[in-house]
């Protein structure tokens, strides 16, 4: 039988023992792997149509007291605008801009008489709620620089208007609205 001198044992060794070492690092690469962390469902922005028509009575009340108390020239707590957002905020703007140019102020007030919720998206995280709100503007009027009441005569005091807001139970906004024709309040 052959002796090897002990240079020759630590050779021959070190050779098997890397080998070793590579099938255990690439066992513990493959055999530890995380598993790949399931993707997060989205939580609906309502958890029911009831929450979804409340948040948006509650934003359309609040918004129309801030439209109230800007016409009667105090400052509400929050600016009609932070209740308005896209399309329905820019028009807004807008029609301020020209009544302004025109010498035309709305004095008076819009009540709410009554808010119907129509529909709600419960599955988005970012709901969608249209409601249908009844408007009284009888105390409201168009008045111009001399103090006339320009208001338009014959127009109706009681109207009907479909709301878009979107947004969560926190933070939702008006994003659309429309003067409904076929439906009396």
């Amino acid at each position: 039988m052959p002796r090897f001198h002990s240079t020759h044992r630590r050779s021959l060794a070190r050779p098997a023992l890397a080998a070793c070492c590579v099938a255990l690092s690439a066992v513990g690469i493959l055999g530890c792997s995380p598993t790949p962390e399931p993707e997060p469902t989205p939580t609906p922005a309502f958890a029911s149509e009831e929450e979804a028509f409340a948040a948006a009575e509650e934003t359309y009340r609040a918004y129309n007291d801030a439209l109230n108390a800007e016409r009667a020239g105090t400052s509400p707590s929050i600016p009609s605008h932070d209740f308005l957002a896209g399309e329905v905020l820019r028009a807004e703007v807008a029609n301020e801009t020209k009544l302004r140019e025109d010498g035309i102020r709305i004095e008076g007030s819009t009540t709410v008489s009554a808010i119907q919720g129509l529909d709600a998206d419960l599955v988005s995280p970012v709901g969608e709620v249209l409601s249908r709100v009844c408007l009284d503007i009888t105390d409201a009027r168009a008045i111009d620089t001399t103090g006339v009441d320009v208001t338009a005569e014959g127009r109706s005091d009681i109207y009907a208007v479909d709301v878009r807001f979107a947004g969560g139970p926190q933070s939702l906004l008006i994003t659309d609205f429309e003067i409904t024709a076929d439906f009396e309040c």
